[in-house]
């Protein structure tokens, strides 16, 4: 079973350079390792979805990292020396969830 998240990468300064998706999982493996250590991050992250625009992204993490991976990117602090932080929008084991939102639900 797998877990998604609804994530996006944010920098306290303006970031010009564009991340590529492989960047963006790269770093999101290396926030994990950072906390956790080697044996953490020998399982598989996907990203599903990325927007290198606004740096959002869908992640697929097996159901056993999910605590890890919500705990590294909570305490990620930078990208190659510079300040950043993750924000996490939404998880669910549904991947079909993360569409929906009550709060903007019309009748």
């Amino acid at each position: 079973m797998y877990y998604y998240m609804h994530i996006s990468l944010n920098f306290e300064k303006d970031q010009e350079n564009r991340i590529t998706p492989a960047f963006f999982k790269d770093n999101i493996i290396r926030c994990v390792r950072s906390v956790f250590g080697e044996c953490a991050c020998n399982a598989d992250i996907d990203l599903l979805k990325y927007n290198p625009g606004n740096l959002n992204a869908i992640i697929r993490i097996p159901e056993h990292l999910y605590v890890k991976v919500h705990a590294a990117l909570s305490f990620c602090g930078a990208w190659h020396g510079q300040p950043c932080f993750y924000i996490i929008h939404k998880t669910s084991p549904l991947l079909l969830s993360l569409s929906q939102d009550s709060r903007n639900y019309e009748h």
